[in-house]
């Protein structure tokens, strides 16, 4: 008699002392004894308290504390999304190349993002926060997902991979080095591994934590010890996930690659239910192939699958390999028959079993698979089919066919018609012990950005990509929620103007809307492409304002529909338009080469003579007094002008004392003000303004008297200022935003914007 014989793969250490590491990578009980029904009925209580905690939410941030930390629209990140990990259920967290961190607390349904000091290599974190950024010599962490904290640089090794795990936090280097921090960034302390060992790769599994390259690997349950793993335990390679929906990996959708979530291969009916396997893996619908339960044989792929509805379910393959489920398709169990036969069909009568395969194999069990015999039918060497036909069980070598009443006694029998090779399924699947052949798969929308990465954990999963792409499913791919940025060009947005709830920006060739503050962004659509400058949105002109843009050729204006863009006026207004200004309700457009151009109602458009060639790029005004200045050229500083009638005619005051290319020209109470120079009489002598001057000082407009500026540097970092007292002698710099080449905008409905390198930036308070 031969029997089956249950293996089982475990991980076998070469040392440890007192971490139980053996136990946590196999998942098992670490206590030698079992649990009573009391300790069961305990830890069952425990279980259900010790629920995730729910994440922490942003507090309320107001008055200066509000500048400290930018958040991005996400429709304006231009950054493939490169790292991802799904956390719990409902939190998820990723992070893109020119390190923008989002975070969603909602199962994708929205996101917070930040932006960190500097390039993110992995994210990750615990249920409730805190959140992880590993960096290349340190970590952050974040309890709300958007203000992070650095924590103490403690290897000068270059980290590569970080783990949030029962023991803490724990980091891997490049060459080995690692460091630990509790949950909390506290107690931190660093280390090497043994053996100069240089992992490639960090994962935690039943609470140790592995570090691996290659086939070595080495694992700790305390961050502190590492032990050598004499073999690695099965990890997921990152390439491909088994979900509800299916085998699920990056395949092309449409033009573009995305997420494919597939059910393909040979479907075996069994009852009302229909088994799909294919490469090793396989997929069990009850439901003719809503749901599925997707699971890995422990071989590489089965000849059969048979069984009983309900299970227990057998898979049977090459040299011996046989494998059992018990628990629905949810995992099989390797139960390998001794001898090396390949095995190819099955069948399941109640209580009884019957295996057959090459070289005669014919097993057997008439109590469930409690115990194995085996058995010798009277028929050729290779045995390729069994069934049941009145009543016997009937085998086959293709040619000569044996039947029994017991399994366990044949005699020769006479030919019976054998089934046909599998054709294509219909939608049912296929009839009980029947097969056919199943191709079924759900796939992300066609049309987004470019899917480069894919993660899951059970059937939430995360798929990222170009434009800070992330896809979310929560029922293991059958569906998709998508976000990302908007495609724009190489450089982001150039240009952008806010009034209230109104929200227009540009790329130089697309010109992008909002209504709802930067919530949603639509396209809007012009009647050939034009190269545009500038942006402005005028709200008192026109009976529900006017949205204008500045392009090379020509003045556009939506003034129906913010998605419907058209010449401003009936006649093409030629010139290359760089800028659009509003001063006491009349818009103005200048052109590269002293051109100036006013309407009152956006319709009717009257040029303005100014006698110089260099262009207007700053003005203001009070009433009918309107300033001008002019950019500066080779022959001449710039250029201040005045108009006496509302803009209609300038006067050229003169040359200011110095060249600027960054203007800063205001008039406040009659004053005018330009730079740090301020004038009370038209221009005929000038004043220093302050002793501290910042350029380009924006009102915040909620009332409490605070400006902001950022301060563009050519050869340093741009430098953001907060001025909370008058005469600009109480400030604050803040360092921790994101503000590279920062331009900012204030409303008082819709508060701060910045536009920093193409991304469009709020204030964490709004």
């Amino acid at each position: 008699m031969r029997a089956l014989r249950t293996i089982c793969s475990i991980v076998l250490l070469t040392s440890i002392s007192g971490c139980g590491l053996i136990d946590r990578v196999r998942g098992g009980d670490t206590d030698d004894q079992a649990p009573s029904d009391d300790a069961e009925l305990v830890a069952a209580d425990q279980s259900d308290a010790a629920q995730p905690p729910a994440p922490k939410q942003v507090q309320p941030v107001t008055g200066l504390d509000r500048f400290k930390h930018w958040t991005p629209r996400h429709a304006f990140l231009n950054s493939p999304t490169i790292f991802a990990d799904v956390i719990s259920d409902s939190e998820l967290i990723v992070a893109t190349k020119d390190a923008h961190i989002g975070v969603s607390q909602d199962s994708g349904g929205s996101w917070k993002w930040t932006r960190t000091g500097d390039t993110v290599r992995a994210v990750t974190g615990f249920a409730g926060g805190p959140y992880v950024a590993l960096h290349e010599g340190a970590l952050s962490l974040s309890d709300d997902g958007l203000r992070w904290r650095r924590l103490p640089r403690h290897t000068a090794d270059s980290l590569i991979g970080v783990v949030a795990a029962d023991i803490g936090v724990v980091a891997i280097g490049n060459n080995g080095g690692f460091v630990h921090f509790a949950k909390d960034g506290s107690a931190g302390h660093s280390g090497s591994l043994p053996d100069k060992f240089k992992p490639k790769a960090l994962t935690e599994l039943n609470g140790a934590v592995l570090a691996w390259a290659g086939k070595r690997g080495y694992g700790t349950t305390d961050g502190r010890t590492w032990t050598e793993l004499e073999t690695l335990p099965p990890i997921a390679d990152g390439r491909g996930y088994l979900t509800s929906a299916g085998s699920c990996s990056i395949a092309k959708v449409g033009k573009r690659r995305g997420v494919a979530c597939t059910v393909s291969g040979t479907a075996y009916g069994i009852g009302e239910e229909f088994i799909v396997e294919n490469k090793g893996v396989t997929s069990l619908t009850r439901d003719g192939g809503e749901t599925w339960t997707t699971a890995a044989l422990p071989f590489k792929g089965a000849n059969a699958v048979f069984g009983a509805a309900g299970g227990p379910y057998y898979a049977v393959g090459n040299n011996g390999a046989v494998a059992i489920s018990k628990d629905g398709g949810v995992s099989w169990i390797d139960q390998k028959w001794e001898a090396s036969a390949n095995l190819v069909a099955g069948l399941v009568d109640g209580k009884t079993v019957i295996i057959v395969g090459a070289k005669g194999t014919l097993i057997y069990s008439t109590n469930g698979g409690d115990k194995w015999e085996n058995a010798q039918p009277p028929i050729g060497p290779g045995l390729v089919w069994v069934g049941r036909l009145d009543g016997d069980f009937v085998v086959s070598d293709g040619r000569k066919f044996a039947s029994s009443t017991n399994a366990a006694d044949w005699v020769e029998a006479e030919p019976v018609e054998l089934p046909a090779k599998p054709g294509p399924c219909t939608k049912n699947g296929p009839e009980d012990n029947q097969q056919c052949r199943w191709n079924a798969d759900v796939t992300t929308p066609e049309g987004i950005p470019e899917v480069r990465g894919l993660s899951f954990r059970g059937d939430v999963g995360l798929a990222i990509g170009d434009t800070a792409l992330v896809g979310v499913t929560t029922d293991g791919g059958a569906s998709w929620t998508t976000a990302h940025g908007l495609g724009l060009g190489r450089f982001g947005a150039t240009s952008f103007s806010v009034r209230g709830d109104q929200l227009l920006a540009t790329d130089g060739a697309r010109l992008l809307v909002s209504t709802d503050a930067g919530d949603t962004w639509s396209d809007g659509e012009m009647v050939r492409k034009y190269t545009i400058n500038a942006v402005h949105f005028a709200a008192n002109i026109g009976s529900n304002g006017t949205w204008f843009a500045a392009a090379r050729d020509e003045v556009l204006a939506a003034k129906v529909s913010p998605k419907l863009w058209l010449p401003a006026a009936d006649e093409p207004l030629k010139g290359d338009w760089r800028a659009l200004f509003e001063v006491s309700d009349v818009i103005y457009v200048a052109g590269s080469k002293g051109q100036l151009l006013r309407s009152p109602d956006g319709n009717s458009w009257r040029a303005v003579a100014t006698g110089l060639a260099e262009p207007v790029i700053a003005m203001a005004g009070e009433g009918d007094e309107v300033w001008a200045v002019t950019g500066y050229s080779r022959k001449r500083n710039n250029v201040l002008l005045r108009s006496e009638d509302g803009g209609e005619h300038f006067i050229v005051v003169g040359e200011l004392a110095s060249a600027t290319d960054q203007p800063d020209l205001r008039v406040r109470d009659g004053a005018v003000h330009w730079g740090d120079l301020l004038t009370r009489d038209q221009g005929q002598s000038w004043t220093r303004e302050t002793e501290r001057y910042f350029p380009g000082l924006v009102d915040v407009q909620d009332g409490s008297g605070i400006e902001i500026a950022n301060l563009v540097y050519r050869y340093g970092r741009d430098r953001l200022y907060v001025v909370t007292g008058p005469g600009e002698r109480d400030w604050v710099r803040i360092d921790s935003a994101f503000n590279d080449g920062g331009v900012i905008a204030c409303d008082p409905g819709s508060g701060c914007w910045m536009l920093a390198a193409g991304v469009l930036y709020r204030p964490l308070g709004g």
